[in-house]
């Protein structure tokens, strides 16, 4: 599979994982065959994108799932700080996997997580892989 359905796999899969992204669809490796198939990420619901990454941020903000994983394409208007009016309070890790290449954007980005209102100040954490 690609890289962020693996990260998706490696957090725990989709039912541990709020993926807000402009993906309709993720790849998935069938444990038997070994075969990779492209499922909807919706499942069987008949729902808009804008309301599927709506219903993954209401699952992370309640504390069903306790991973987030934000794109660009979905991020207009999402907030995921640790909001003292929502019930998932814990402390937020911010991780970037790759920064924009505007400043604005960046601290655009860190502002999903980092608010008024908030009970913690999340941790941030810039992933860096090896080039070779």
């Amino acid at each position: 599979p690609n890289p962020l359905d693996h990260l998706v796999d490696l957090c725990g899969g989709p039912t541990k994982v709020a993926e807000m992204t402009g993906r309709e669809k993720r790849l998935v490796r069938c444990l038997e065959s070994g075969i990779v198939e492209a499922k909807l990420r919706r499942g069987q619901l008949d729902t808009t994108q804008k309301m599927l990454n709506m219903a993954e941020r209401e699952s992370f903000q309640n504390g069903d799932k306790l991973i987030a994983i934000i794109s660009e394409a979905a991020s207009t208007g999402v907030s995921l700080q640790a909001d003292k009016r929502v019930k998932n309070q814990r402390r937020r890790c911010h991780m970037t996997l790759e920064l924009p290449w505007s400043a604005d954007k960046a601290i655009q980005q860190f502002g999903r997580s980092h608010r008024s209102n908030q009970s913690s100040a999340p941790l941030y954490r810039i992933l860096v892989t090896p080039c070779e």
